[in-house]
């Protein structure tokens, strides 16, 4: 059995198991500890059991039962659309006799795919996308899961709150306030993502934002992320901001701590936007696999899993 400590006192344990022999086969030749790998004569399935320790509870992961939070990207079918970026495109590759489509009697397929991720797809950004200094995606994305809480929260008109934007608000604009984001979610100790999901979500897969515009959070709901020590920011919104905010993205220079010419304190986020968390996810805590390509830029398309984690006995 080997113990990994993280911190803010996170203990996850991999424990593995051999299972035991169908009858009538032969006895293992090795046993699988501490190896993942059974060194059996058959082929007989190990198991990787994983538990987790948050805020004084011991919880199990569920790997088997993956939630998949991201929006397929269609190249035949509308994508959502913000800011009327391109949407996906994809064509065969042809030159020198080749043609890279089956159906066109190609020997096999080949494409160039086009892609605007900020605009039509689920997809991770770093402080990059504010400050070329600052670390790609790629560098700064999780590179193995971590603990998350997911919670669901109502939109509320702007005037209904007491809290703040910077100046492009108006009254009727749905936002996500700090006050109801604490209604929601009760602390966990040793939790590093936050997963938001945002009612009413009609038509969250094919919107087009520009017609509709989205709901954002306020200055104040997202400087209770940062304080709450959220590393990894997961929204089914467009935006962390609001669709006009003056092209100061205010609300993503306060999650990154990124004031105009310095540099970030809080580099190492990111935020996830355009994810789409289906109706079945339970609100609660999670283990969350960011999957992020190693593309050297702002911001990448990303696949954001979640593993349910149940109280173990």
């Amino acid at each position: 059995m080997d113990d990994y400590r993280l911190r803010n006192s996170r203990t996850i344990t991999f424990r593995h198991c051999t299972g035991v022999p169908r009858t009538g086969t032969k006895r293992f030749r090795n046993r699988c500890e501490p190896s993942p790998y059974c060194l059996a004569e058959e082929s007989i399935p190990f198991v990787i059991e994983t538990r987790i320790t948050l805020g004084g509870s011991t919880y199990r992961a569920h790997w088997g039962a993956a939630i998949d939070l991201a929006l397929p990207v269609n190249f035949e079918k509308q994508n959502p659309s913000f800011f009327d970026l391109p949407q996906p495109r994809i064509t065969a590759v042809e030159g020198g006799g080749f043609i890279g489509d089956t159906q066109r009697g190609g020997s096999c397929n080949c494409s160039t795919i086009e892609l605007t991720p900020h605009g039509s797809m689920t997809h991770t950004e770093s402080a990059a996308h504010l400050d070329a200094k600052e670390a790609y995606v790629a560098d700064v994305a999780p590179k193995g899961p971590l603990p998350c809480q997911l919670i669901t929260v109502l939109t509320q008109p702007f005037r209904e709150t007491n809290e703040s934007y910077n100046g492009f608000e108006h009254d009727e604009d749905l936002v996500i306030s700090a006050q109801t984001i604490k209604e929601q979610w009760s602390e966990v100790e040793g939790i590093q993502a936050l997963v938001i999901r945002s009612l009413p979500d009609e038509g969250k897969a094919m919107r087009n934002y520009g017609e509709r515009p989205a709901a954002y959070l306020t200055h104040e709901a997202v400087e209770l992320i940062v304080k709450r020590g959220i590393d990894h920011l997961v929204l089914d919104l467009p935006s962390l901001d609001r669709y006009e905010d003056g092209g100061s993205l205010p609300n993503h220079r306060i999650f990154w701590q990124l004031k105009p010419g310095s540099r970030a304190h809080g580099g190492h986020r990111t935020v996830t936007e355009l994810a789409l968390v289906p109706n079945e996810a339970q609100d609660g805590v999670y283990l969350l696999d960011l999957q992020v390509p190693r593309m050297l830029c702002d911001a990448a398309p990303s696949r954001p899993l979640l593993f349910p984690l149940e109280r173990a006995p």
